[in-house]
């Protein structure tokens, strides 16, 4: 999913989307969430269709333009830390579109 070239991710939140069936990667986007806008990473999270799983990473700052619509979708997906991520903390995340748990993949 990520290349062996050093700082080959964006700043804010980095995602790869993975066929939970197949394992083919079917996307990889990252989002600004210092200098960006929150919306077009919305816009993303609510296209995700079910059976995806979904990994997230931060780097540099992945919570300064998250609102409550953004966190909101982000548990949805199994995220349990969301809510207290805040500005420059590390956070990784494995979860998916449809899961009826918390994962426990997330620190």
């Amino acid at each position: 999913l990520m290349s062996g070239v050093k700082n080959n991710v964006g700043r804010g939140i980095n995602m790869a989307l993975v066929n939970g069936k197949t394992g083919e990667l079917l996307d990889t986007k990252f989002f600004d969430m210092w200098g960006g806008d929150v919306a077009p990473f919305i816009d993303f999270l609510k296209t995700i269709q079910d059976g995806t799983i979904v990994l997230m990473a931060t780097y540099d700052d992945g919570a300064t333009k998250l609102n409550e619509e953004a966190r909101k979708l982000i548990a949805e997906l199994g995220s349990s830390s969301i809510t207290n991520l805040g500005f420059r903390d590390n956070w990784v995340f494995c979860g998916g579109k449809g899961i009826k748990t918390k994962s426990p993949f997330e620190q």
